[in-house]
């Protein structure tokens, strides 16, 4: 009687059990859950350009997912396409999308514009990578018309490099204020400057362009002759950037030249609403090549600056730029 009575208990506990553990296996995942991420396509036109009597119309294949761990990494590049004229697509260029913890794992925007001078005209794609090192979250194609047909253009070469750009290779030393400048003898090429994003703000870098050849070259002015050698001395450069310091208390140090010389050299306190005019950069530039990708770098970089009381004078990369509201980041899209 008592073994009876045992399983009858055991029974009824195990059946008080059972529709628990079912219906916990058996409730269905939420809408959210069972929504994987998905890769959708989209284009996006950046725009139609006219290079002499060519048109030129470059699309944006992207890539988009539906929902991303990451929204700085929701969308991407996947392919770039230049249509001729007649709409005919002549020059494509992929781009990896891989993903990584939800999202992809790099995000890369495209955008297009023309590098008009006086002599002809480039086709230029920027592109903005992120992530990526210093130097080369920004890089570009540059494409010049040859012989009626656009082709893709290396990296700036140095003086001397070129027919076009220093014909012969012949150049000339040029006495200018601060030493011996270096310039081609009897150059074809026209006098331009390229953008490019320094770390801080933007730079307008000196170049020069040979349209007939489809060739560009450094400025001879980023340059010096120094005992037969050529050697970079930084270039001068306007610039896009607009000071707006938000610390209370920070001080800059205000070089009479672009060295640091601490006994040339005044102390500048930063307070919110410091008014301070930037009037100029002055950086070693280094073009590089990566397959077809054109970099742009810069290495010691100055800003010549103009305080609330008209005093002038250099300040330094690093702390000071972050002080005047020049913080350190990728080049805006």
């Amino acid at each position: 009687m008592k073994l009876l009575k045992s399983l009858l208990l055991l029974m009824a506990a195990l059946s008080l059990c059972g529709p628990r553990v079912g219906a916990q296996s058996t409730k269905p995942a939420s809408p959210a859950a069972a929504e994987a991420s998905k890769i959708v396509d989209a284009d996006q036109f950046l725009g139609t350009f006219v290079i002499t009597s060519h048109k030129y119309t470059v699309v944006a294949h992207e890539k988009g997912l539906t929902r991303s761990s990451d929204p700085r990494f929701a969308t991407t590049l996947g392919e770039l396409e230049i249509r001729g004229t007649n709409g005919a697509t002549i020059y494509r260029k992929s781009f990896s999308a891989d993903l990584m913890d939800g999202h992809f794992a790099k995000a890369v925007t495209a955008s297009a514009s023309v590098f008009q001078g006086i002599g002809g005209a480039a086709l230029v794609i920027r592109y903005v990578e992120e992530p990526a090192a210093p130097g080369e979250d920004e890089f570009w194609q540059v494409f010049g018309l040859i012989n009626n047909k656009l082709t893709l253009m290396g990296a700036p070469l140095p003086p001397g490099a070129g027919d076009g750009i220093a014909v012969g290779g012949v150049l000339t030393g040029v006495m200018v204020g601060g030493g011996v400048n270096v310039m081609p003898l009897a150059s074809k090429a026209e006098e331009l400057e390229f953008r490019a994003w320094t770390g801080n703000f933007f730079a307008y870098v000196p170049v020069r362009l040979d349209w007939d050849q489809g060739q560009w070259g450094e400025g001879e002015t980023c340059f010096a002759n120094t005992k037969g050698t050529l050697t970079k001395t930084g270039c001068n450069m306007r610039i896009l950037a607009d000071a707006r310091p938000k610390a209370q208390g920070l001080v800059v140090s205000l070089y009479a030249e672009p060295v640091e010389d601490p006994y040339h050299a005044e102390q500048v306190a930063v307070v919110t609403g410091s008014k301070f005019e930037l009037l100029a950069a002055r950086a070693i530039v280094n073009w590089g090549q990566n397959g077809d990708r054109v970099t742009c770098s810069f290495e010691d970089v100055w800003l010549r600056v103009r305080v609330k009381d008209g005093k002038e004078g250099w300040i330094h990369s690093g702390p000071d730029f972050v002080a005047l509201g020049l913080p350190a980041g990728a080049p805006p899209q």
